[in-house]
């Protein structure tokens, strides 16, 4: 087809799915009210079923032709379609007997044609390509297969129980018996369909395919059901033998229109990795016999529906449990290494600063020291004296700014000796002004019994100093600035919190734009700012989390956009933790 074709194709698929129910629908519901249908042997319903079934072939034929597909697709395609078509020979083969037309007839044939059908059936359906089992879902797939071999045990059981199938001919019940064996392997591949998935692009045909293994069960069950009850007409079983084809059908379609990516691989759900339908259907429906049974006091049959529903559920039980113990295993392995992840990136940062430090500072003392020595020897009269200073204004905010990193590596500063954070915090009442400025309302909450965490200086200078100034920069040139210290004691458990035990919280809040929500989890990069670029400077956020973790605190940051941000510091107290 054209690619300029290639936007129609959908349409003309879905055209195709709406009329093939129409005429499929009509089909399933005419054998409750006329004779038609395969099973009810009428020269109409068998020329349904040849017409039906060579259609169905003939799709999955097409189907298999398809030069996008994996080779072992295409063979899947070829044998479910062979075997198909192999089934309409068998129709034609009714259908002239039906009509009278003479057929040489030879014995054994039909049962090993029957065979032959079924075990090319079940090579494709297990040719599809799927994606692999992991390692640890194979127990889940093998309980799986195991209650849905027990729950289709105990029906057959019952049903091979009742009066109509021990009367039944030994040729009807080896017919039977081979019928159970299609059923066994039918709920095989429903399993591994059901539990590993099919392929992205040929997701919707394989989960078509995987309807049409339960139809083909439900067929098998519903024959050995009007066989033990043999007052019961053909009506059910053809009925839900043009629903088979149909299902069947609508699969194939799928298939010729769509194509398969190896690359493109969908994954797979965690919920079905820990719930399987199929399963849960055994144990329900083994449930619903038994309830039916328990109401005929004499059937014999309750006892054997009992164990089998107490063994089902018992298995269903450990399979759950089983996928919530994973689960569980799966979430602490995923927050093990987001928590190592944060340790690493800590880690880097510490690195990355205490480098840059070292640098800027080597630069920055070159440039001082020469910008001194222009200094001494210009007279104080020349018009550069003023851009000499500048220069080492410039170098020496520098430095500072490399002294705030080398502390944020954890280099720790002589003669810092630690003191408690209320007193630091106090005693920066004035360098606090001097940053924000005098339109802003700074409103201390700092009582003399609190805030007993021992801080070095510097840190608490760092710290400080890069809150209160990002609280004065997001309320621009007026709002409300709260500096508060309390003490708390952090319970085990407390999701933000690295350590347990009383700590000093330090909380600067403010009224001012807040912080986008996207922004949040970046706020600590080093090099992160949400600031226009013409503003210069970052948050400082990520210097300030450097010291925060030396003393195995924690940084907490809370803020509602358009309203403002609170930014609390939990350093412990006591403890040899707390020193630098």
């Amino acid at each position: 087809m054209p690619a300029s074709h290639a936007p129609d194709r959908p349409h003309a698929h879905r055209r195709w799915v709406l009329w093939s129910s129409v005429g499929f629908a009509v089909l399933a519901l005419l054998p409750w009210f006329i004779s038609f249908g395969p099973v009810s042997g009428g020269p109409a319903g068998i020329l349904a079923a040849v017409v039906t079934t060579g259609t169905m072939g003939t799709i999955f034929l097409l189907a298999s032709r398809n030069p996008g597909q994996s080779a072992r697709l295409n063979q899947a395609l070829t044998l479910q379609g062979v075997s198909v078509l192999l089934v309409a020979i068998g129709n034609g083969v009714r259908l002239a007997h039906a009509l009278g037309v003479p057929v040489p007839v030879i014995p054994g044939v039909a049962e090993i044609s029957e065979f032959a059908i079924w075990i090319m059936g079940f090579v494709a359906l297990v040719r599809i390509p799927l994606q692999p089992i992991e390692k640890e879902n194979r127990w889940r797939v093998a309980i799986d297969i195991t209650i849905s071999y027990i729950g289709i045990a105990v029906v057959l059981f019952v049903l091979w129980s009742l009066p109509g199938m021990r009367d039944a001919p030994p040729a009807a019940r080896s017919r039977l018996m081979f019928f159970d064996l299609m059923e066994a392997g039918n709920l095989l591949v429903l399993n591994l369909i059901l539990v590993r998935g099919s392929l992205h692009a040929a997701k919707t045909a394989v989960a078509w395919m995987a309807a049409a293994v339960v139809v083909d069960t439900f067929y098998l069950v519903a024959f050995q059901y009007c066989t033990a009850h043999m007052n019961i007409g053909p009506a059910l079983l053809d009925s839900i033998f043009f629903v088979d084809i149909f299902v069947y059908t609508v699969a194939g379609l799928y298939f010729l229109n769509g194509t398969e990516s190896r690359e493109d691989v969908a994954p797979r759900s965690p919920l079905l990795r820990i719930i399987n339908p199929l399963p849960f259907c055994a144990v329900l429906g083994v449930g619903g016999l038994l309830i039916l049974s328990a109401v005929d006091h004499a059937n014999p049959s309750v006892v054997v529906l009992a164990v089998g529903e107490v063994l089902m559920a018992a298995l269903l039980v450990v399979r759950v449990a089983g996928s919530t113990l994973e689960s569980l295993r799966l979430a602490k392995e995923k927050a093990e290494i987001e928590r190592r992840a944060e340790t690493q990136k800590i880690e880097i940062i510490k690195r990355l600063s205490g480098g840059v430090s070292h640098v800027i500072n080597n630069l920055m003392t070159v440039v001082l020291g020469n910008a001194q020595l222009l200094r001494s020897s210009t007279p104080p009269t020349s018009p550069d004296v003023e851009s000499i200073d500048a220069i080492s204004k410039a170098a020496q905010d520098a430095s500072r700014l490399a002294g705030r990193l080398g502390l944020a590596s954890g280099n720790k500063q002589r003669g810092d000796e630690p003191k408690p954070l209320a007193d630091l915090v106090l005693s920066r009442k004035d360098a606090v002004i001097r940053i924000v400025g005098m339109k802003r309302d700074v409103h201390w909450d700092v009582p003399d019994s609190q805030g007993k965490a021992l801080v070095a200086p510097a840190d608490a200078e760092v710290i400080v100093s890069e809150l209160v100034s990002n609280a004065g920069e997001a309320t621009y040139h007026a709002g409300k600035i709260t500096i508060r210290i309390r003490d708390q004691v952090i319970p085990e458990g407390t999701p933000h919190c690295t350590s347990t035990g009383l700590h000093s919280v330090l909380e600067v809040s403010d009224t001012g734009r807040g912080i986008s929500t996207d922004d949040l989890p970046r706020l600590v990069e080093p090099f992160f700012s949400n600031r226009p670029f013409h503003e210069g400077r970052g948050l400082g956020l990520s210097v300030v989390q450097g010291i925060v973790s030396r003393y195995r605190g924690s940084l907490l940051i809370e803020t509602v956009p358009g309203t403002g941000s609170i930014v609390r510091v939990f350093l412990p107290v006591g403890g040899p933790s707390e020193s630098p």
